[in-house]
């Protein structure tokens, strides 16, 4: 037979503490003071002493979602060369900007508690993850085909490079 629980006893600072949060406002059934607004020309209200930041909402997040993985998927389909060099760093500028885009979504699918959204922004993330793998394991000595991180001689990079190459005098 199990026993009953023992009685807890009345806590001394219970009704110290209570007595204290009800003197704050808000918890009166008051409404604590908003912060001053002002009408601009435009119409428009400022609050001062702080900016106003308009919580994310959910086609703003599906929006984010949308822009997130055209660039996801148009990262596979990039046209310009980037095997070495400055184009090899702006190539990786926009894998970056892949990875913070899923980061972004995430933690605003996160704020909204929209699942397939934060779903999809871990897939994005993963993605642009791979991708930064792709470019760096390479060129740091894990993979089997080796890559540079500046452009060699002329004749060393990509066959269409060879078009733009100065002529060799033998």
């Amino acid at each position: 037979m199990p026993k009953p629980p023992p009685e807890r006893e009345p806590d001394p600072m219970g009704r110290v503490v209570d007595r204290l949060l009800a003197q704050l406002p808000g918890l009166q059934g008051a409404v604590a003071p908003a912060p001053p607004a002002f009408r601009s020309s435009a119409g428009e209200i400022h609050v001062s002493g702080g900016s106003y930041v308009e919580p994310p909402t959910l086609i703003g997040l599906w929006g984010r979602v949308a822009l997130g993985l055209a660039l996801g998927v148009m990262m596979t389909a990039w046209p310009y060369f980037r095997e070495c060099g400055l184009p090899l760093y702006g190539y990786l500028c926009a894998v970056t900007a892949v990875v913070v885009a899923g980061g972004w979504i995430a933690m605003t699918a996160w704020q909204l508690r929209n699942g397939v959204a934060h779903i999809l922004a871990l897939v994005l993330l993963f993605w642009g993850l791979l991708l930064t793998a792709d470019v760096l394991l390479p060129r740091t000595g894990y993979a089997a085909a080796p890559a540079t991180w500046q452009c060699g001689e002329p004749g060393s990079g990509p066959s269409w490079m060879r078009w733009f190459a100065p002529p060799t005098v033998e």
